[in-house]
């Protein structure tokens, strides 16, 4: 019997509140549910477990299902309207760019550097990174998008263009890096790694809003992404004006990926692994449940990767963009692999 595109959802959803279930009572500290229950509803004296539940654990939570969701969201669109099976911010260098836009934020204008009290690392300026990030993001979106809409440039090639932008902004951000202080050199590196945990409540509420406002305009964008899909001639054909519809999805998920990336660094390979596991199951699906399903699929898997990299070197927390680099690049290259053997 065939499952059913509901069920598959269900299933997911399902699935991803056992994991947060899970996450909200282990940790570097495990606690009873009866601790957990108290924490969450203000029961107890325990002022220490009520701010590690509060302040540590549940924005972690709520940043993996929702920066999973956005990463696996942005690579069913960018698949689509770049017509690119391998195509992802991450491979594509668009969250190299977006990385390189907060790097400029940190180091340049200030916007990270050693804490007074100690040696920690603080980032002050979250905005200025935000929009650091974003400006980066839509310059690496720009120069893809010309390679794809004049050069008659080939899938396999565009990829090519992905990784010589990557190389890029690598090259300026390392450069930006060698003219650095001690401190603001400490800030860049530890912004670089993918980690769920440097954010709090502020940018959790940001970056949900960000999902959900993208979202809600992708997906009325749906019908024209399946129109697309037979082809440009024929999507225009039917009336869709294609080129408005790739600038504007190019544009909200320039937003989407550069605003995850801002706040929690750069994880990769969530948008090119979700979306294709969705189509091992459902082959052939109209936009409006792949927009969906990856979502669901992207946020179980970085909640369940960031779980795993606090498990493995417990009581240290392994950054979540680590383990998807691990896990990303045997499946991109699977995929490569059989793209080259389809068009042998």
């Amino acid at each position: 019997m065939a499952l059913s595109k509901t069920a598959f959802c269900t299933a997911l959803a399902a699935l991803m509140f056992a994991l947060i279930l899970y996450a909200v009572k282990h940790g570097a500290l495990d606690v009873s549910w009866r601790e957990v229950i108290q924490a969450i509803f203000g029961y107890g004296q325990n002022d220490d477990l009520k701010y590690i539940i509060w302040n540590l654990r549940l924005p972690r939570i709520i940043a993996a299902v929702v920066v999973g969701a956005c990463l696996a969201v942005t690579g069913v669109v960018l698949q689509n309207i770049l017509n690119n099976p391998l195509a992802s911010s991450f491979t594509l260098g668009i969250s190299h760019g977006a990385a390189f836009g907060a790097s400029f934020a940190i180091l340049v204008m200030g916007a990270g550097g050693l804490s007074h009290i100690g040696s920690g690392v603080v980032l002050s300026k979250l905005h200025s990174i935000a929009a650091g990030a974003f400006a980066g993001s839509l310059a690496a979106s720009g120069v893809i998008l010309l390679f794809s809409f004049f050069s008659g440039i080939t899938a396999q090639g565009l990829i090519l263009v992905g990784i010589a932008m990557s190389s890029f902004f690598n090259a300026c951000t390392m450069l930006l890096q060698f003219f650095s202080t001690d401190s603001q050199l400490a800030a860049a590196v530890f912004w670089t790694f993918g980690d769920l945990g440097k954010g709090g409540w502020t940018e959790a509420f940001i970056i949900t809003g960000v999902l959900i406002a993208g979202c809600l305009a992708l997906i009325k964008f749906s019908w024209d992404y399946d129109v697309i899909r037979w082809g440009q001639a024929t999507a225009e054909g039917l009336g869709v004006d294609v080129k408005k519809v790739r600038l504007i999805s190019l544009l909200i998920t320039s937003l989407m990926a550069a605003t995850a990336t801002a706040y929690y660094g750069v994880i990769g390979f969530v948008g090119l692994i979700a979306p294709h596991m969705v189509r091992l199951v459902f082959r052939h699906s109209g936009h409006l449940f792949l927009i969906t399903a990856s979502g669901l699929l992207g946020g179980v898997f970085l909640l369940f990767a960031d779980i795993l990299g606090q498990s493995i070197v417990s009581p240290l927390s392994l950054p979540v963009g680590i383990l998807t680099a691990f896990t990303g690049v045997p499946v991109f290259l699977f995929l490569l692999l059989k793209r080259s053997v389809k068009d042998a």
